[in-house]
């Protein structure tokens, strides 16, 4: 089994992610429900580490929660997650 953690970049995208529905959608259970899936989806890594597609050349991967791209890379027994994306950002430009 892999290890999960999350940059603090990550943590600042669940952030984002959840203030944006709670208080722009004013709906708290919905944020909360959310926030809960994406991390049970984000869990799975543990088990499967390389299901992600690759990006390019590179160690990064990605998998799609919703409409939101899950950015990670896997070294060792770790999965590090580096970024949350939604779909419509231009996230190529900062990874």
């Amino acid at each position: 089994m892999y290890r999960i953690r999350r940059t603090k970049q990550a943590n600042i995208d669940l952030y984002r992610i959840y203030t944006y529905i709670l208080f722009d959608l004013a709906n708290p259970i919905a944020a909360d429900n959310f926030i809960s899936r994406i991390l049970k989806s984000i869990s799975n890594l543990e088990y499967f580490p390389y299901m992600g597609k690759k990006i390019s050349n590179s160690n990064v991967r990605y998998i799609y929660f919703k409409n939101y791209l899950i950015i990670y890379s896997v070294k060792n027994q770790n999965v590090e997650i580096q970024r949350i994306f939604h779909k419509r950002q231009n996230f190529k430009n900062v990874i």
